[in-house]
C-alpha cells in the first residue's frame, strides 16, 4: 500500500481561471518524488493540497487509505517548508529551528544537540535575528526547522529559487542530507537539482496540467510536452512543417530536417516546436547546425506531441 496515493484530483482558486486538472500521483514509504514545473506553475498550490492545507474540489488523496481532507493536521503529521516572508524577522535562529521541537516536548538535550549539530554544519549563528541572516541561511534555517522533528512526510518548496548557483548548491547539498531514508516530495523549477533528488519519480507540471509519474528515463525517451522536453535537457527551436514528396519535414532557419509524421495534416504547413538534441554546448543563434532535431515535436499552443510514433 502506498504511503500517498492521489488519484484524478482537480482544484480551482475560487474566483480565478487557474486550478490543477486530472493529478495522478502516489508516493511509497521512503521514497522521493519530485514535482518539477515552470514558475507559477501549480507546484506550491500543488504541495497545499498534499498537506491539506486546500481543498480539492473533485477526486480522492489518500494518505495511509485514510481521505486526506478527513483527517487533522496533527494526524496527517506532514512537514511543509513554508514562505521566508511569514518569518518574524525578530525571531531567533534558535527559537525557529526549535519551535516544532519544543512543540512536542522532546528533551532539552535534544534539542540542545540538534541545534548545535545544524550551527557546525551550516554555519548558522543561532542568537542572531532573522532578519540579519542572508537569504540562503534562511533557506538552511527553513530546511533545518522542517526536518527537526519526525514526520510521516516531507514536502519541500523550492525555498532556494533565487539563490545564487553556487549558494543554491549548498543549500540542496544539505537538503539531501536531511531526506535521506524518508518519505519526501520536492517541488522546483531547477532541472539540474530535481535530476539530483530522483530519476525514477517526476512530475512535470505546465500550465496546470500535471503529466503521470513517469522515470526520467522515459521523459528523455518520449517527453510528453515542452515542459517535460526542456526539463529533459532539449533544446526547443520554432520552426515550419512541411511536407515534400510525402515525406515529412522541419524546416528551421531554411534547413529542413526529416521528422515523423503528424497526427493529422491539418499541422502541414503550420509553425510547431521542434526538440533538438545536441552534444556540447547549446547554439547561442536560432540555428540547429548539425544536432539532431528528434521526431515528436509539438503544438505551440496546447503544449503537446502531434507526431506519430
Amino acid at each position: 500500500m502506498a504511503l500517498l496515493e492521489v488519484s484524478k484530483v482537480d482544484f480551482q482558486y475560487y474566483g480565478s481561471s487557474f486550478g490543477l486538472q486530472d493529478v495522478n500521483l502516489s508516493l511509497n514509504e521512503s521514497d522521493r518524488l519530485v514535482i518539477y514545473g515552470r514558475e507559477n506553475s501549480g507546484k506550491t498550490t500543488l504541495l497545499r493540497l498534499l498537506c491539506g492545507l486546500e481543498e480539492y474540489c473533485r477526486g480522492s488523496i489518500l494518505l495511509d487509505d485514510a481521505e486526506l481532507n478527513q483527517l487533522s493536521q496533527k494526524d496527517m503529521n506532514i512537514g511543509f517548508s513554508f514562505d521566508s516572508r511569514i518569518l518574524d524577522g525578530k525571531s531567533s535562529v534558535e527559537d525557529v529551528i526549535s519551535y516544532p521541537m519544543k512543540l512536542r516536548n522532546l528533551q532539552s538535550e535534544d534539542i540542545v544537540d540538534y541545534l548545535n549539530s545544524v550551527s557546525d554544519r551550516c554555519n548558522l549563528p543561532m542568537q542572531s535575528q532573522i532578519n540579519n541572516l542572508s537569504e540562503m541561511q534562511v533557506a538552511m534555517v527553513i530546511i533545518a526547522r522542517l526536518f527537526a522533528v519526525d514526520r510521516r512526510m516531507y514536502l519541500v518548496d523550492d525555498v532556494w529559487k533565487d539563490l545564487p548557483q553556487e549558494e543554491k548548491t549548498i543549500v540542496i547539498d544539505f537538503l539531501k542530507e536531511k531526506i535521506a531514508d524518508k518519505s519526501v516530495i520536492v517541488a522546483t523549477d531547477d532541472s539540474a537539482m530535481a535530476k539530483q533528488i530522483s530519476t525514477d519519480r517526476i512530475v512535470v507540471l505546465s500550465d496546470s496540467e500535471a503529466l503521470n509519474m513517469m522515470s526520467m528515463e522515459d521523459i528523455v525517451s518520449r517527453p510528453l510536452n515542452m515542459q517535460s522536453a526542456i526539463f529533459a535537457g532539449y533544446e526547443l527551436h520554432i520552426g515550419q512543417l512541411i511536407k515534400i514528396d510525402g515525406q515529412c519535414f522541419a524546416e528551421i532557419c531554411g534547413n529542413v530536417y526529416p521528422v515523423n509524421p503528424p497526427i493529422g495534416d491539418v499541422y502541414v504547413g503550420k509553425r510547431v516546436c521542434f526538440a533538438v538534441r545536441r552534444e556540447g554546448e547549446p547554439c547561442e543563434t536560432e540555428e540547429v547546425g548539425d544536432a539532431t532535431v528528434m521526431s515528436f515535436y509539438y503544438d505551440i499552443d496546447n503544449e503537446r506531441i502531434i507526431s506519430k510514433q
